[in-house]
């Protein structure tokens, strides 16, 4: 699995998703959407992350595709006015096919060799496998499945509004931190081997949300709680078994 490819696209990944999701704040995001400048901003970052993360210093032309690339990509979104989960997938998509032709048609060519990986290739591999799959399973799936559930989420507006009720608040942002955290179990257990932990968190979290689907005032809050668990725990077991294949956990 350690080959030059792999190497190198994992390298430009980890980059991508630092400067995409890990250093790119919800501020800086809406600013994006208000000033070119921001955008300019925001590509730079990315294309500073590909050059720290690859570490051939004299390849300056990747960070300058990737920035270019990025603004460009990231201009082109800016033009919709209405966001969605299929324009964020369009959009990663672009990236990571941004991310292949360089490796393919550029560096494997020129027999690039990141930096960190003639160092030490075992260790930056699971260390890069690591804060990969971290960044996809808080900051990067937070983002995927919250345009997964927004459909579900403008019906439960409007089904308060049409009963003229105000919605019972929980805790701030307590939601994130809760799928976080079991995207992050979930990690552990499926690099530990131990399967059924995924198999209890499941059952844990269906019994707890089982009292309120029992609550025909609270359905639609409930199954829609219910639908966004279970995307993320599918999102969080995919990307859990693709490290473990990654660091050649058997």
């Amino acid at each position: 699995m350690n080959t030059p490819f792999f190497q190198l696209t994992l390298s430009l990944i980890l980059a991508h998703l630092v400067g995409d999701f890990l250093l790119q704040t919800s501020s800086l995001a809406k600013m994006k959407k208000k000033s070119v400048w921001m955008m300019v901003l925001h590509s730079l970052i990315n294309g500073a992350a590909a050059y720290l993360f690859l570490a051939s210093w004299r390849m300056w032309l990747v960070p300058l595709i990737i920035s270019v690339s990025h603004f460009l990509i990231d201009f082109t979104k800016s033009r919709f006015k209405k966001d969605s989960l299929w324009l964020f997938l369009a959009d990663q998509t672009l990236h990571l096919t941004i991310i292949l032709l360089l490796v393919v048609f550029y560096l494997l060519p020129n027999n690039v060799l990141s930096y960190w990986f003639m160092m030490q290739p075992a260790l930056a591999s699971t260390i890069m496998v690591i804060l990969s799959s971290l960044i996809l399973l808080t900051f990067a799936g937070g983002l995927f499945i919250g345009y997964c559930v927004r459909p579900f989420q403008e019906q439960i507006k409007d089904f308060y509004v049409k009963v003229k009720k105000e919605p019972v608040e929980g805790l701030k942002e307590g939601g994130k931190m809760i799928g976080w955290l079991e995207r992050l179990l979930i990690f552990v257990f499926v690099l530990t081997g131990q399967y059924a932990g995924v198999g209890f968190l499941i059952a844990a979290k269906s019994v707890f949300r089982f009292g309120e689907l029992k609550e025909s005032e609270n359905r639609k809050e409930a199954e829609y709680i219910i639908i966004g668990t279970f995307i993320s725990f599918l999102f969080a077991l995919a990307v859990s078994i693709l490290a473990r294949l990654a660091l050649g956990i058997k």
